[in-house]
Formats: C-alpha cells, sequence, structure tokens
C-alpha cells in the first residue's frame, strides 16, 4: 500500500490497521456512528435469552425480572460509555490500553482472556443463529453453521468501516422485526408471573434477585474489552460527553427493551432456542420475521466479537503468537473458526451453559474493568502520552491487583461449574464475586499504581 494512500472512511476495503494508533489522517466518523453500532449489537436474540432466564433458571417474577434488567444495565451501560470515551483520546484498541497498567507482559493474560471470550461469544451466538437458520431454510446444524461462519467471518475480516457500516443498516432492520415481536408479546405476557421456587437454579427471593442483576450486568461487562475498539478512529476533538450519551442511550435503550422481552415472553412458556418462540408462541408469519431478526442478530453481535478478539491476540507479542497470528484478518479467521468448532460441540443446554458463561467472563473482566478505569481516570487523569502502551514494561502493579482481586472473589463464585464455601453457605448472596473482585483490583490498583507513576516520574 503507497505512503499516500489511506484507509479512512473506506467501506469497501480490508482494514490494513491493526493495533498501532490511529494517525490523524485516518480520522474520520461521528459519535453517532457508536449509537447504531451499538443498537446494532444488542438488539438479538442473546440480549432476549438474558432477560428469559432470569426467569427461566432464576425463577424471578416478572417485575422482579424488570427491576434486575434496569438495575444491571445502568451499572454496566456507565463503564462501557466512559471506556468508549477512552478511544478518540488515544487511538488504539482496547486491551492496548491495559498495558499501561498490566505492564507489557502482564498485559498478556487479558489479551489472551479476550481472545478465548471472543471465541466463547462466537460460539453462543452462532448456536442461536443457526437454529433459526436451520428452521429458516431446512437444513442440518452443520451446513447452518458453515454458512452463518463464513457470513461473520467476511464482515469481521473487512474491519471497523465494514462493521460500522452494517451496523447502522441492521440496527433499522432489527428496530422494526424486534417492534414486530414486541408488539405481539406485549398482548401475552403474564405481569403477574410469580417468583418460582422451583426453578432450575432458584436461590431464594435475594439470591435470584441478584443472580438476575448479575446477568444483565456480565452481558454489558462483555463488551467492555471492545469499547475503544469503535470509537478510536473518530477525530480527537470529538466530544466525549457525545460519544458517552451515544453509547450509554443506545446501550441502555436496546437492552432493556430486548431483555425485558425475554422476561415477557419467559412468563408464556420457557425460551430456550430461537425456534420455541414459534412453537405454540408467535403465528407462523410471524414466526418467519423472528427467525430472520435471529439471524441478523447474530452477526450484529458475533462481528465485534470476532473483530476485537483478534485484535486482543495481537497485543499478546511473543514469536509464537506472531507466527500464528501475522495481520489482523488472520487472527479474526481463525477466532471464526475456533468459534465455529465450539459451537459444534457445545450446541445442547444452552441456558445453563449460557448463564455459566455470562458469570465466567464477569470473573475477569470486572477486576479488569476497576484497572483500567481507575488507571485512566485516577492515577494518570487522562493523561494521553502513548508510550506507556508500547513500551516494554515488563509485569505491572496491575496484573498483581489483578491476580489479587480474583483470588479474593473466588469464595463467592455461584454458578453450576462450582460454587464457592461462601456462596453455598449464604445461598441468598447469589454470586457477588464480580463486585468483590472490582472493588479489591480497582483498591489495590489506586493504591500502587499511583506508587508505581511515582516512582517512574
Amino acid at each position: 500500500m503507497s505512503e499516500e494512500h489511506l484507509y479512512k472512511d473506506q467501506v469497501m476495503e480490508v482494514e490494513p490497521h491493526g493495533i498501532e494508533p490511529v494517525k490523524d489522517a485516518e480520522r474520520h466518523g461521528h459519535p453517532f456512528n457508536a449509537f447504531t453500532l451499538w443498537f446494532g449489537a444488542n438488539v438479538e436474540f442473546a440480549t432476549m435469552t438474558t432477560g428469559a432466564l432470569m426467569v427461566g433458571l432464576f425463577g424471578v417474577s416478572f417485575w422482579q425480572g424488570i427491576i434486575s434488567v434496569v438495575i444491571g444495565n445502568l451499572i454496566g451501560v456507565f463503564f462501557l460509555a466512559m471506556l468508549s470515551t477512552f478511544g478518540p483520546q488515544l487511538g488504539i484498541p482496547q486491551l492496548i490500553q491495559s498495558r499501561r497498567a498490566f505492564g507489557f507482559t502482564g498485559n498478556y493474560l487479558p489479551a489472551f482472556l479476550n481472545f478465548i471470550a471472543g471465541v466463547g461469544w462466537f460460539a453462543v451466538n452462532s448456536v442461536l443463529g443457526i437454529f433459526a437458520l436451520m428452521w429458516l431454510l431446512h437444513i442440518n446444524f452443520v451446513f447452518a453453521l458453515i454458512i452463518m461462519a463464513v457470513i461473520q467471518i467476511l464482515f469481521a475480516i473487512y474491519g471497523h468501516n465494514m462493521i460500522h457500516a452494517f451496523e447502522k443498516l441492521m440496527s433499522v432492520v432489527l428496530t422494526i422485526l424486534f417492534i414486530i415481536v414486541t408488539v405481539f408479546a406485549l398482548q401475552h405476557i403474564n405481569p403477574a408471573f410469580a417468583m418460582n421456587a422451583k426453578a432450575p437454579a432458584f436461590s431464594g427471593f435475594s439470591g435470584s434477585l441478584i443472580l438476575s442483576i448479575g446477568v444483565a450486568f456480565s452481558y454489558i461487562l462483555g463488551w467492555m474489552a471492545f469499547a475503544s475498539d469503535y470509537t478510536r478512529y473518530l477525530p480527537k476533538e470529538t466530544s466525549s460527553s457525545s460519544i458517552f450519551w451515544n453509547v450509554f442511550l443506545s446501550t441502555f435503550v436496546s437492552c432493556v427493551w430486548i431483555e425485558s422481552l425475554g422476561v415477557g415472553l419467559a412468563t408464556i412458556k420457557a425460551i430456550n432456542v430461537p425456534t420455541d418462540l414459534v412453537t405454540n408462541l408467535l403465528p407462523y408469519a410471524m414466526g418467519v420475521f423472528a427467525m430472520i431478526a435471529v439471524v441478523i442478530g447474530t452477526v450484529t453481535a458475533n462481528v465485534l466479537n470476532i473483530y476485537s478478539g483478534a485484535l486482543s491476540v495481537l497485543t499478546i507479542d511473543l514469536s509464537a503468537v506472531r507466527a500464528i497470528f501475522p495481520k489482523r484478518w488472520v487472527a479474526a479467521l481463525i477466532l471464526g473458526v475456533l468459534g465455529a468448532i465450539l459451537c459444534l460441540i457445545g450446541q445442547s443446554g444452552y441456558y445453563t451453559k449460557y448463564s455459566d458463561f455470562l458469570l465466567l467472563l464477569a470473573y475477569w473482566v470486572a477486576p479488569w474493568l476497576a484497572i483500567v478505569f481507575f488507571d485512566y481516570m485516577v492515577v494518570h487523569r487522562g493523561r494521553s502520552g502513548l508510550s506507556p502502551f508500547y513500551s516494554r514494561t515488563g509485569v505491572g502493579p496491575g496484573f498483581w491487583a489483578f491476580i489479587i482481586g480474583i483470588a479474593v472473589s473466588i469464595p463467592f463464585f455461584n454458578q453450576s461449574l462450582y460454587t464457592g464455601p461462601i456462596a453455598a453457605a449464604n445461598p441468598g448472596l447469589g454470586d457477588i464475586s464480580y463486585y468483590v473482585s472490582f472493588i479489591v483490583a480497582g483498591g489495590i490498583y489506586l493504591i500502587f499504581g499511583r506508587l508505581w507513576v511515582k516512582s517512574d516520574s
């Protein structure tokens, strides 16, 4: 590529950039692009099942589910919007930003975990799209998987501008399709639906409520390590408040709407897979619209998972990793293939696996979030010099705060894979491990991060 050529706002061109800072000449876009991106990414079936599992798995009532949706999203969306404002200031991907706190080498761990999370999200979302495609086209699971994987990987390979353009268009299409489903659902939901003590993961009034708030919060946590990836091309002078409110409003409105829809539909019948929508629930014609929405929503969510997961693995600057993932598009291709394999292996037992996956994400993302947030907002107070993000600084205090935060939170784990001793002895606590890890990791980093900065100054 010639020295004069700029990627800038080209849509039908494979993004040539990886994890390096975005140059001023390449900056483009408007904060509203962040609105359409996050709206398109969240108006989808996995968001809906986040609400549905509150009723179906944890046994909360209709109104407890709605309250959980609102509280969980208020907490999560605030941090997603804040992290998104860092993008134009720094012009670098989100996982590069955590190098300053974790150290160049210490950042390998969260980068690897985010890559694995991308693989996991690809599988979680693709299973839903595959079931919908099977219903629409009357094809088998493997063939539907191949179709879904190829489409999603292709968009992610094209990169940043293609993703924004696709999300902008699909945010409109998905809004129309889900309005159709919502109008029907409002005629049938049962607001008087009571708490169900026989639900598979019922943990009492407080425990189930805390778990429900937790999965709503965890769903948003799944996007945290992606936030700046989609605002880093915006001009440096872009208003931070404008970015914040575009991200906050689009994500909050879309998640509360679709998760509440899931809560409502779960009061009618169990919604484990997309085809449950058309089994004694939606008329056939409306079911077609619903399945199309599921397929499109799968793609809008997964292109972000593939793209950001690929950027994350590129931050692991080891010769073996560079040999496997030499370029961004290669990393995106490999992540998609790994996600497809995982999807094939784990296609059954969706509710429980999805709940466990959300909680597993929260276990590491919450302390990571605390460290990155406090590093930018308190320890460095928004200073945006780029050298700390590319200097080979070894292991920083953020890494140790991260490890300690997770270790301290383990006794509070409460999900089907493992229940910690404190959670087992106090089921009314639900799962508060991610709140514990956030406070502990953030507190430790606030102390030692400041000392580390002073010692380097």
